[in-house]
């Protein structure tokens, strides 16, 4: 099994992305890379590994590596599937898999017993909680997987420049979609970190203002006590350390102006006076503002002399 996938990790490239109505394959095909299929009209048949899926409007199916699997249509009924392939980390051999994919001679070879080039193949992804890729789910709403396989597709298919830009947000948003989904854990955990997020985002937005977590809760409504833990249980500081240090490391960048005063300095982070910036500063530095002044400004890069001579 692949170690636990860290989502701060991702870094997705998406091969190719196309429509599908006819091309089917009845016989058993491995990939070396993840495929997802969304059926938005129609219907399809796909068996993956020994299970059968009657795929209808609003199935999104996620193929995995080195799974041998087969999708077929019925002749009354053609669906129609957008469809990527795509690696969730960027790989020296993203290209090699495109090549391959893209050479008839090769890609018939997917179609064996096995994958003939072992080291190309893929990982399937265990996230955050021990949570898998489910291979196959119907999104609760349907409108917003289809858009991003829609957005990913036109912007393939219409060679846009910024192709790949598009086509990495829109995967972002279908992962999204996915593991919210799959498991009751994934959306507890997902919210709990949408929570310190915008706990967060509040603070970098108002710390230079009277704050209090009564404040922070007002805007986010969130209560005040589940904040705080949640805060300490998700990030291993407290809500009010992390604010004091926020605030610090603000003063720092504007400490190396020595123009500002220490008490302009103090006011400018949202410290409600000298004493108790100092006090602070003391705790979590060390220093007093003036050491860490000095000490910030012997960081700073001297200036060249300028020079007397021509060039």
């Amino acid at each position: 099994m692949a170690p636990e996938t860290r989502l701060e990790s991702l870094t997705p490239y998406i091969r190719e992305a196309g429509l599908q109505r006819r091309d089917a394959w009845r016989i058993a095909r491995r990939i070396y890379d993840h495929q997802f299929l969304y059926c938005f009209s129609g219907a399809a048949h796909m068996m993956l590994r020994e299970q059968y899926y009657h795929i209808t409007p609003g199935h999104l199916v996620i193929i995995p590596p080195n799974v041998p699997h087969k999708l077929w249509f019925d002749e009354q009924q053609l669906g129609e599937l957008y469809w990527f392939h795509c690696d969730f980390f960027l790989m020296d051999d993203r290209q090699w898999i495109y090549d391959f994919y893209n050479t008839a001679e090769k890609y018939i070879t997917l179609f064996g017993a096995e994958l003939r080039h072992k080291k190309h193949i893929r990982d399937n992804p265990i996230f955050p909680g021990g949570v898998p890729l489910p291979e196959i789910l119907k999104p609760t709403h349907p409108e917003e997987a289809e858009y991003h396989f829609r957005a990913m597709h036109r912007a393939y298919a219409g060679g846009d420049a910024l192709w790949q830009l598009i086509a990495r947000r829109s995967f972002y948003a279908i992962l999204d979609i996915v593991l919210r989904q799959t498991t009751g854990e994934a959306p507890r955990s997902a919210n709990r970190a949408y929570a310190v997020n915008q706990i967060k985002a509040y603070i970098a937005k108002h710390y230079f203002e009277p704050m209090t977590v009564a404040d922070i809760c007002g805007d986010t409504g969130l209560n005040t006590e589940y904040a705080s833990k949640l805060f300490r249980r998700q990030t291993g500081q407290k809500l009010v350390e992390y604010i004091s240090r926020f605030r610090v490391n603000q003063a720092k960048k504007l400490l190396i102006d020595p123009d500002l005063s220490i008490t302009n300095v103090a006011e400018m982070v949202g410290f409600s006076n000298e004493n108790y910036f100092c006090s602070v500063l003391k705790n979590l530095e060390g220093r007093t503002p003036s050491q860490l002044r000095a000490h910030l400004l012997s960081l700073l890069p001297e200036e060249e002399p300028h020079s007397t001579h021509g060039r």
